[in-house]
Order: C-alpha cells, then structure tokens, then sequence
C-alpha cells in the first residue's frame, strides 16, 4: 500500500537522501499536483529532544514558507506525522550546483557572478525577514530545467527571535561551507550566510571548496586557522569572493558591496533584481541587491555570450529570456533568462544596434525556389514541415544568402531586407524599412541547461504573467515541433505595446553540438495573417554551421 501523509500526500518515490532526511517526489491529492515533500527524520535523541527539534523545524519550515522571492524554494505546506516534521514544497526539476561542477567541471566567472547574485538576493530577502539558511552549499542550489536558481533546504534556518530554540551547542551543517564563528560556538548571523555564500562561489569556479581537506577534523581546524588560498580561476569574481571568506563577522563584505562586485563580474550576463524590503529602501544608496543598479531597481543589463563548450567540459547554459529594444522600436522574447533582466525594459541599449558589415553577408548561387511562389513583397509563401531538412538550406531565386559567421549560421533574405547586428547582444535582426515586420535570430548561450523547449517556454511564460511584464498578454499557443531534424518549439503570441497589439511567433532549440537559437518574428496584429508566412519562409532559408 502507497505510503500517504496528511491523508493528502501520496509519496511516489524518493528523489534524495542526506543526513537529516529523505526528499520524496508526491502526488497532492487536492490540488492535482506534483509536489517534494522532505522527511525530516532525527536519528539518535530522546523523545524529549525529538519533540523539541520537531517542534524547532515545523516553525523554522513556516518561517521560510513566509519567504516570497524567485529564488527561493516555495514551502506549500508542514505536517507533522509520525512524530516527525514532513515539509512539501514546490518540485523543480533540476540539478543542483554541487551536481553541475561534479559532471560538467567548474563554471565560467560569468555564470558563478549570475548565480551568486541570484542566491544573494534570496539571502537578502529571507534576512530581512530575520530568515537565517545556515548551510548554504552547492548541494542545495539547484540550477532549475526553466532557468531559475533556486535555494533550497531552509529546514535548518532559525529566525532570530527564536535563537532559545537553537541554542542547543549542536553543529549543523557542512563544516567546509561553515563560518569560523559557528564553529567556534557562536551564534549564526547574516554573516554568516555570506560567508557561506563565499565558500560556494569559491568552489564554483575552482571546483573545490577553499578548506577542502581529507577529514572532518582538519576540515574544521583549516576554516578556524588559515587564509583561503586564493582563487585561480575568478578572475573578477576574486575580490567578492576574498571579502566574504574575511574570518571576522564585523569585517566581511557587507551584501551591499558583493551584490554590486557580482553585478559587475557578471559583466553584460545580467541580474536579476532582489525584492527590496522596506529596511533597505529606506537606507540604500548604492550597490544592486541582486543585479540591479540601485535598490528600487529597473536598470538592469542585457545578457553577454560564452562559450557553450571547451576541451572536456560541456558549459552549462542558463535558459534565458530577453526582450532587446533594437533600432525599429520592436521588442523580442528571444532565448530566455528566466528571471527576466531586461524583459518590460522600455530603455533602449547604450549603444543602438549597428548595421552588420557588409563584408558578412554573402551572395551565393540559388538552386531556384523551394518554398513556392513569391508575393509582392519578395518573401514567398510557404507551408511549415516538421521533417528534417538539410544543414545546408536552399534559398529561393533572386535572394541573396546573409552569413553570421559570429551565430554560425545562414539565412536567406529578400531584396531589400536588412540586417542589423546588435550592437551588445549575441542577435541579428533582419527587416525590411517601411514595414513592421521584424525577424530576430538570437545564439546567446546562457548559464543553466535547459532539455525540453516546450517545457522551457511554458516555465518563461509564467513568470512573465507572475511579474506582469507583459501588458494584455495572451497565448495562442505553445507547440512542440521539430527544425532542423532538432527537437524545438514554437510559442505564439499577441500582447500590447505602445498602444497597439503585435504578434509574436518564438522557435526555440538546440543543434546537435547544443548551441540555443531562437527564430523571433513579430508583427502588428493587423499584419499577422498577411506576415506570417514571412515566418515559414525565412525560417526555410535557415541553416547552421
């Protein structure tokens, strides 16, 4: 018989198993959801001290549960049953940090100053709150399948006005990722937690932890004795990384000044902004909790390329979502951040989009048409195919082929059809003047991985209609496909900006080598049933290298 708990909750099957319990993935009866639900499970005490740490969980577990921020794991629910704490929580799919840097090797200093941020600003909002985590480790940052950097287990956190609830001399967590006062024995602090955040960022981008030795014991007397060595591999992430490993509490780098060192680090990659607690409003004037410039936020940068692959390491990408203002005004969901840095931005670029050289585009000879016959406008119409389709597409008579050798990649254009390379983006958009139709190829390579598009865009969308970015937003439809013998999948929809409704159509998917792509086409939604096959056909014309 299939285990339940609170008559609610039908457990599955375990999904992990550490030290202070097993994490189950469940089925919520009532609401027709998936859910993970953390059995909590204290080996080794007496009743009395079973049911004080019971007791200690179930408040801490709703403490956190109070949290609201993106990058903190959403606590549906505590129970208690069988005498012990069952906390249910959101599922999200994903690998954790520790996972990531185990299989993949140790992340680029863009990608570690991104996820740093992230799990700052959920740092920030749970101490403001008087939330304390307490073991802040890679093994409980999740890098999410939709993008998102999650923190998780705040089962061991404490709120402040609590501390007689954890006063009880017990060590808990991780010695290498804990601060030299609580393994002194004095109390935890939001210090604490940075310097926590230090040791994760440490061993991040070099692999390792920074007091990784070969037991518990020497592992405790390095974090009490000695200076980290320094880092090799962070670059500008060193000075944060050096300020929040500082072995006094009074003398490690406030959250302010990392927060901005992240932000900076992170170069044109982008962070997402923090929720800004009223105590921080009020006394902030500099440094972005989270990435963004100032605390009430709404500057924010767009995301910078790297390198998807190296020699013996495969990079983990984060699913990101952005919206670039380029030159023609139009605006596009492209790839995906899925905290959304710049999307709802109405400022344009700091630099405007330039006109792509014309050195780089290229006429080649066509094999005639192959998309069928072509309109007034000089784009034929065409019928979509879900078959593969050569890497080397053709293109229809009297095009000219332009070549992105920066994307790696070709596509066929129209006369009178004109390329503009972004001026900081990884994107070309390609128009025609006078007309409103935009076509948008975007091969920005983000930070986390990301498997289904389908899934990907659905995971973007909520949190798009969770922050209210886009005005009269609706879905048309999000559909699974194939392109170019790839899994992919197209999101249509309309929304309203500047005061008129535009149609979007967004393709997403990897090459086989796992380069991200995404094929935007927007229009007005006047246009729509006269554009889209502009869509189709230049979509046709679109191959790889």
């Amino acid at each position: 018989m299939e285990k339940q708990v609170s008559n609610r909750y039908r457990l599955l099957e375990p999904l992990g198993e550490g030290g202070m319990g097993v994490v189950w993935r469940a089925y919520d009866q009532l609401l027709d959801r998936t859910v993970a639900i953390k059995e909590v499970r204290y080996s080794g005490v007496g009743d009395a001290r079973l049911a004080e740490l019971t007791r200690r969980t179930i408040r801490e577990a709703r403490a956190a549960g109070r949290l609201d921020h993106p990058s903190v794991v959403v606590i549906h629910d505590v129970v208690e049953e069988d005498g012990r704490p069952w906390i249910v929580m959101q599922l999200v799919p994903s690998r954790s940090l520790a996972q990531v840097v185990r299989e993949d090797g140790p992340l680029r200093v863009e990608q570690a100053a991104v996820i740093g941020g992230r799990l700052l600003g959920a740092l920030r909002a749970a101490h403001a709150t008087g939330v304390l985590h307490r073991d802040v480790k890679p093994e409980n940052v999740l890098l999410a399948d939709d993008g998102r950097v999650v923190l998780t287990d705040f089962g061991i956190a404490s709120m402040e006005a609590e501390a007689g609830l954890t006063a009880t001399g017990n060590v808990v967590g991780t010695p290498a990722y804990m601060p030299p006062e609580r393994l002194n024995g004095d109390p935890a602090g939001p210090e604490s937690d940075l310097w926590s955040l230090g040791a994760t960022l440490y061993a991040a981008v070099e692999g390792e932890p920074p007091f990784k030795r070969d037991s518990w014991a020497a592992t405790v007397a390095a974090v009490l004795r000695d200076e980290p060595e320094p880092p090799a591999r962070a670059g500008a992430l060193e000075p944060v990384i050096m300020g929040l490993l500082r072995r006094n509490p009074a003398a490690r780098m406030p959250a302010e000044e990392a927060a901005r060192l992240l932000y900076d680090a992170a170069g044109a990659v982008g962070l997402p902004p923090a929720p800004v607690s009223a105590r921080d409003r009020a006394g902030a004037t500099t440094g972005p909790p989270g990435g963004t410039r100032t605390e009430t936020g709404g500057d924010r940068r767009p995301t910078l390329p790297g390198p998807r692959t190296r020699a013996g390491t495969r990079w983990i990408t984060v699913a990101a979502a952005v919206i670039t203002v380029t030159a023609l005004g139009t605006a596009s969901v492209l790839l995906g951040w899925t905290t959304l840095p710049t999307i709802g931005s109405t400022t344009p670029p700091t630099s405007a989009p330039t006109t792509e050289p014309t050195t780089e585009p290229t006429t080649e000879p066509t094999t005639g048409p192959t998309t069928g016959s072509a309109p007034t406008d000089g784009v034929p119409t065409a019928t979509p195919t879900a078959e593969p389709r050569p890497t080397r597409a053709q293109v229809p008579e009297g095009w000219r082929v332009y070549t992105s050798a920066a994307g790696r990649f070709s596509i066929g254009l129209p006369r009178q059809w004109r390329a503009q390379k972004h001026a900081s983006r990884d994107s070309v958009s390609f128009s025609r003047p006078g007309a409103p139709g935009t076509m948008i190829v975007e091969w920005t390579v983000p930070d986390i991985p990301w498997d289904d598009p389908r899934a990907h865009w659905i995971g973007l969308e909520k949190e798009i209609l969770a922050k209210g970015l886009f005005k009269n937003y609706k879905r048309i439809r999000i559909t699974p496909t194939t392109f170019l013998g790839r899994k992919a999948a197209d999101w249509e929809f309309t929304r309203e900006r500047d005061g008129s409704t535009i149609h979007v159509i967004n393709r997403g998917f990897h090459t086989a080598d796992g380069r991200p792509y995404a094929l935007y086409w927007e229009t007005t939604q006047a246009r729509w049933q006269r554009d889209r096959d502009h869509f189709t056909a230049l979509t046709n014309t679109f191959s790889t290298r």
